[in-house]
This record gives structure tokens, C-alpha cells and sequence, in this order.
């Protein structure tokens, strides 16, 4: 018979938004949960609900930010990339900061159906996303070799062939890449209009460009950069990376058709690849590949595997109910709105 003491209930302390990045310190922290993300949310008109740090012991164990979202007219909290792990980060803990933030939503706002946020181990109350998609792996592009030589060197051998033919081809194809992070709006709406064409290829619905707009003026220069690969002054593919101390993210990404024949994409990819790492950034996250959780993102998984010998496992995101009831019902109407779509075949 044990005779261990159980480990004291952890509790939920408010921060501010210097609070909470003296706790973050220097651990590595995606951007949507620092406080330079604050700004983008409200410009989408998406307001923050909290910061909380996640203390056991005395110790902050975790910090997290909160936004509110709405789907189908409910509100709903969604802490993209969150919580961030300043200690060991158990099943235990997980399932406790959990049923906290569960107890301070129902507190503060009885209307929240349900919270999204990330972990590591799934559990009876972590439920599969309502809505949006989510990864549990991707692809990161070590950049801490330095120079192009090195980076490449430790890729795949095909990935190694690939970016030096890619680099190639399109250069032979009066190909340029340069970073465009200060355009005007005007040219911004041309830039764009790749991505347009990309949806309409790859058959899915992008936002408004006043979204990314924002993304790139709202987060400012130091935290959002606008890369694009033109032929003859055109713009053909374009990348918005996102920067968090030394991290980067493929956030957004375009190309044309035409940018096929001259391998634009891989071109583009590999260029800004080369510049943050000559500017000393640790890694280029491609963002997201598939897995068993996520088999859709298979065929796109399949290209930025060339960049990297292995995938990089993260937290996926689920859902966490704080009406249930309700957050059922939320499900059914989904489930019938497809259902519907799929009789009239759209």
C-alpha cells in the first residue's frame, strides 16, 4: 500500500501581457500565443478573452491567451498553438489545466460552447475539431548550418537534387525572389490574386485578402514578412512568414500555374529558406504533414518532406467542451449541413 502523497491541485492566475512574457522567458513560444498576436485578432474583430499562467507547486507550469471566435453565431475560445509548456507537460497536467479553463469559461461567460486549444495526449474530453483542421506533425527546415551548402547537406538526397534544380530552372526562367514585406495594398491586391489561383486549383476557399493584409500590417515587419517569386515582373508564388524569436513559419503560401513549368514553389521555399538562415534564424516550419490523424494533408506532406530527413511531432488541436449539450447539437447541424451539400453535390 502507497503511502506517496498526491501531488497538490495546480490553480488558473490571470497575467497581463507582461506577466506573461517575463514567464515565457526565452522558451521557445509560437507567436499566436505572445502578445504581438494580440493586434492581428482585434483586426479581425476577435477580442482576447485571458492570459493565464498554470501554476502546481508555486511554479508556472504553463501559460496560455484566449480569443474569442464564433462559429454558427456560438462564441468559443481558441488559444492557437497554446497552451506553451514552461515545465513537464504530463497527461495529468494537461487533463487538469483543461477542466480549469472549462471552470473559468463556464465562470465568466455561461454563452462559450467550447474551447480549442492544443495537446500532446488524447483523453475523453479532448474531441475532434468541429471545424478547421488541425496537425499533429510537420516539417521544419533546419536552418542553424547556416549556409546554403550545409542546409542543404542535411536534407534528403532527393530534397538536396530538388532545390539545387529548382534554383536552376527558375533562374533560367528570368525568375527573381525578393522580399516584398512593405508593398502597398494596391500591389498586395496583385499579389493575391495568386492565391486565388491556387484555390481555385487545389479546390479550397481562401480568405479575403484583407485578412492577410492585416496579418502583414498588424503584426508589423518584425513578426510578418512577404516574400514573392516574379518572371518578368510578375508575381507567380509568394510565401507570408511568420517570425517568433528565432522561428519562422510558412504560414500562407501561394503559386500560379505557370510556376510549375520553372518549379516556382521549391524555388521560392528554398530562397527564403537561405535568407533567414543567413540572418540567423533556427528554423523554416513548413506547417503541418500528414499522419494517421490527419491522412488529408497527405499529398502536400509529400512535397515538404524533401526539406527534412524527419517530421517534427507537435501538439494537434481538439476541442473542449464547456456546454456540452450544446456543443453536441453543434455537431448534429454540422453533420446535417454536410449531408445536405453532399446530395446537392457540393
Amino acid at each position: 500500500m502507497s503511502t506517496a502523497t498526491p501531488p497538490a491541485p495546480g490553480s488558473l492566475v490571470p497575467l497581463d501581457a507582461r506577466q506573461m512574457r517575463i514567464a515565457i522567458g526565452c522558451t521557445p513560444a509560437p507567436l499566436e500565443q505572445t502578445e504581438p498576436w494580440e493586434a492581428f485578432e482585434r483586426s479581425q474583430g476577435r477580442q482576447l478573452f485571458g492570459r493565464y499562467a498554470y501554476v502546481c507547486d508555486s511554479r508556472k507550469v504553463a501559460v496560455i491567451a484566449l480569443y474569442r471566435h464564433q462559429v454558427a453565431g456560438r462564441p468559443f475560445l481558441w488559444a492557437k498553438h497554446g497552451p506553451v509548456w514552461l515545465s513537464e507537460q504530463t497527461p495529468a497536467r494537461e487533463a487538469e489545466l483543461r477542466r480549469l479553463l472549462v471552470a473559468e469559461a463556464r465562470r465568466r461567460d455561461r454563452r462559450i460552447a467550447f474551447i480549442r486549444m492544443h495537446a500532446r495526449f488524447q483523453a475523453r474530453d479532448t474531441l475532434p475539431l468541429l471545424s478547421s483542421i488541425t496537425y499533429d506533425r510537420t516539417y521544419i527546415i533546419d536552418l542553424r548550418p547556416g549556409t546554403p551548402e550545409a542546409i542543404s547537406a542535411a536534407m534528403p538526397r532527393d530534397g538536396r537534387r530538388g532545390v539545387r534544380r529548382a534554383e536552376r530552372v527558375a533562374r533560367e526562367a528570368g525568375c527573381t525572389v525578393a522580399e516584398e514585406t512593405s508593398l502597398d495594398r494596391e500591389e498586395f491586391e496583385r499579389v493575391y490574386q495568386v492565391l486565388v489561383a491556387t484555390a481555385e486549383r487545389d479546390g479550397f476557399r481562401p480568405h479575403p485578402s484583407q485578412v492577410y493584409w492585416d496579418m502583414l500590417t498588424s503584426l508589423g515587419p518584425e513578426h510578418a514578412r512577404l516574400f514573392v517569386l516574379r518572371r518578368d515582373g510578375v508575381p507567380h508564388c509568394w510565401d507570408l512568414v511568420t517570425v517568433s524569436g528565432k522561428d519562422a513559419v510558412a504560414y500562407y503560401g501561394a503559386s500560379s500555374n505557370e510556376s510549375r513549368t520553372f518549379r516556382g514553389a521549391e524555388a521560392l521555399d528554398w530562397a527564403v529558406a537561405c535568407r533567414l538562415a543567413e540572418e540567423g534564424m533556427h528554423g523554416l516550419d513548413l506547417m503541418g504533414a500528414e499522419s494517421t490523424r490527419v491522412p488529408e494533408l497527405y499529398s502536400v506532406g509529400r512535397y515538404k518532406r524533401r526539406f527534412a530527413q524527419h517530421p517534427t511531432e507537435v501538439d494537434g488541436a481538439w476541442d473542449v467542451a464547456v456546454r456540452p449539450v450544446l456543443y453536441r447539437a453543434l455537431v448534429r447541424a454540422r453533420r446535417a449541413r454536410h449531408a445536405v451539400r453532399g446530395r446537392l453535390g457540393r
